[in-house]
């Protein structure tokens, strides 16, 4: 029995798939906690979502110059 190996959209597909809901559960618990740490949840945001379009970028190699451009 052999396993089906993975494309590399399909897992780049997946790591996206998994991260957002962290990246949201993250956020809304720094926001909601009571420390005075709610300055953070932009800039935790803002990280996430810079992370995973790097991700998106190098997963789908036709998008990798046009968005490491931008950085």
């Amino acid at each position: 029995m052999t396993l089906k190996k993975r494309g590399r959209i399909h897992r780049g597909l997946i790591v996206i798939g998994s991260a957002i809901p962290s990246i949201g559960g993250f956020a809304r618990g720094l926001w909601a906690s009571e420390g005075g740490k709610k300055w953070l949840a932009p800039l935790v945001v803002f990280l996430c979502v810079t992370g995973l379009v790097l991700v998106l970028a190098a997963t789908v190699e036709a998008l990798a110059p046009f968005i490491y451009t931008i950085f």
